[in-house]
Parts: C-alpha cells; structure tokens; sequence
C-alpha cells in the first residue's frame, strides 16, 4: 500500500497531529471553526491536488509506479471520475518517491483546448516552467509557437534531459538513470491532430528518447484507426480503466474529512453513496452542500433527509 504522506517533516507532521487531536477534544474550538470559519474541506469541479482530500484508487496508483520505469500507461474513464485528480497524485508521489534505480521527473500538461499546431510548443512550454529556472535559461521559449515543431522539440528535449543528469552527478541521484514522466491530461485532444502529428509524437516516446522518457495518458478514448493500416499508438501503452470508488472508499471520503466538527448520519451517508454510485466527484458535491447547509442551521449532524432535499439541486448542476 502506498503511504499517501504530505511534504511537512515528520517533527511537525506529529505537532499537527496533536494539535487535531487539541481541537477535536474541544468543543468549544471545533464550534468555532465549524460555524464561524464555515469549515467545509470537501472540493467539488477541481482536480484533488493534495493527500488529504484524496480517497481511494491505491491499488491504481500503486500499479501505475510499477509499470512507470519501463512503460507508458493510458488510464481512461467517463468525464469527471477523476482522471485529473490522478495525475496530481501522480505528480506528488513521483516527486516524493525514493527508487533505487530511477530517479523520476514529473511535468503536468493539460493539453484542454490546445491546438494541434501549437502542441509541441505548449509542451516545451511546460517542461520550462516547471523544471527550474536553470532548465528555463537554458531551453528558449518557442519565438513562433506554431512554427515550433517536432524537430525543435527533439532538439529541446536532448538539451533538457542532459541538463537533468548534469544536475544530478555529484547528488544523491548520481548513479540513478533520469526517467522524464509527462502525465498528459486531457489526450482526447490527440484525436483532432493529424496522424503525422500522432506520428512524430510516438516516435519521440519510441525511438529518440525511450531510455528516458514515459507518459501516463488521461482521456476519455484515443483513437485507435487512422487512414493507415497502423495506429500511431498500436501497442504503445498499457491501458488500464480508472475504476469508481468503492463502498468504503465513498464512505470514507463521506466521514473523514469533517470528522470531529460534523457528522453525517449513517443512513445519510449511506444515501449519497447510493445516489453518487461511487462518482467522487458526485460524492465531494453532495458533502459541500450538505455541510454548507449544516453550517447555515448551526447543525452538527446531518440527516438523512437533508440529502433527499437537495438530490434534485445536485443532479441539475452535475447534468
């Protein structure tokens, strides 16, 4: 199992520990921060960026690290499961995780919206950003984003990878080989390109550079047929469906978070667990408006009746 931990050292990990325990056994404070702060930690329409809020797909994500050193992975799932919320897991646990092997370099793209001729640009763009101010003097910003492409990526990325290992020679990472992860959000977009463009971007991940770099894939669907006989991406990555939540993991994501300052009735969590089939994002929609209507009654627990009297709100907005 992986241990899903924050970046805060463990001396303060164990002072923050104390200091819930502190508040959860005064009531006083907890009313305080229930009612007057309006506490509510449940995240509904944005992705799940920290461990806390994060409930369930262990199995998925421990998977997903197994795999990571020799192959690319494609998770897919209907829209709103969950799949950006993944790769910020990802993110974080890549950027935390010690192999005695590899040592891994995770970059973000949300490729939403971008258009196939500024595709290469827009990856270089990110790598920039994210990778340091060193990476960022030593790689250009694309001058004419539409006339940036596969080629000048290449040449981009040769240059980039190298300053990754230079950066590591004499670190604890120095006897480590670099494996460059883009957790590539939103491929879907993939789909309007061209093949060529599909083309050049596999043989990038195949031939150029596959001692170095990986990917894992969020989307719906990529297309599989293409005018030619081969799929740009026949055979390329492992694909692995990103399932619901279970029982336990909705109710879990139902109760921890506001334990100790609200209660969901039994019967009520039971309900938006029935009604959400496992949708964190349904589930996290139901909890936000559950407690904000706590905190508005000055109520501590939340009955069941309570989720039947905005059933019909919450299926309008999630339509």
């Amino acid at each position: 199992m992986i241990s899903i931990s924050s970046n805060t050292p463990a001396r303060n990990g164990c002072a923050c520990a104390a200091c819930r325990r502190f508040i959860a056994g005064n009531r006083m404070i907890r009313n305080r921060i229930a009612f007057v702060h309006h506490y509510n930690p449940y995240i509904a329409g944005a992705p799940i960026r920290t461990a806390e809020m994060f409930f369930g797909r262990q199995q998925l994500l421990e998977r997903i690290l197994r795999t990571l050193p020799n192959n690319s992975l494609m998770v897919y799932g209907p829209r709103r499961i969950g799949k950006t919320s993944v790769q910020h897991q990802l993110l974080r646990l890549l950027q935390e995780r010690e192999d005695p092997v590899y040592s891994f370099v995770p970059v973000f793209v949300d490729l939403q919206g971008v258009p196939e001729e500024f595709f290469f640009a827009h990856v270089i763009e990110e790598l920039r950003e994210q990778l340091g101010a060193e990476i960022a003097a030593a790689v250009p910003k694309p001058v004419a984003r539409a006339g940036y492409g596969p080629r000048e990526f290449a040449n981009d990325l040769r240059k980039l990878i190298g300053l990754l290992q230079a950066q590591r020679r004499g670190a604890w990472a120095a006897n480590k080989r670099i494996r460059l992860v883009l957790l590539l959000d939103e491929v879907d977009e993939l789909n309007r390109y061209s093949e060529r463009t599909n083309q050049h971007l596999r043989s990038i991940f195949m031939k150029s550079f596959s001692e170095n770099l990986v990917a894992v894939l969020t989307g719906s669907n990529i297309r599989k047929q293409w005018e030619s006989e081969s799929s740009p991406w026949y055979n390329f990555f492992e694909q692995v469906a990103l399932p619901l939540l279970t029982r336990e993991e909705t109710l879990r994501l139902i109760h921890e978070p506001v334990k100790g300052f609200f209660k969901f009735d039994p019967d009520a969590a039971e309900k938006i667990w029935l009604l959400s089939e496992g949708k964190p994002f349904l589930v996290q929609k139901f909890c936000v408006r559950l407690v904000n209507r706590a905190i508005e009654a000055r109520r501590r627990v939340i009955p069941a009746s309570e989720v039947e009297a905005i059933r019909l709100e919450v299926g309008e907005e999630t339509a």
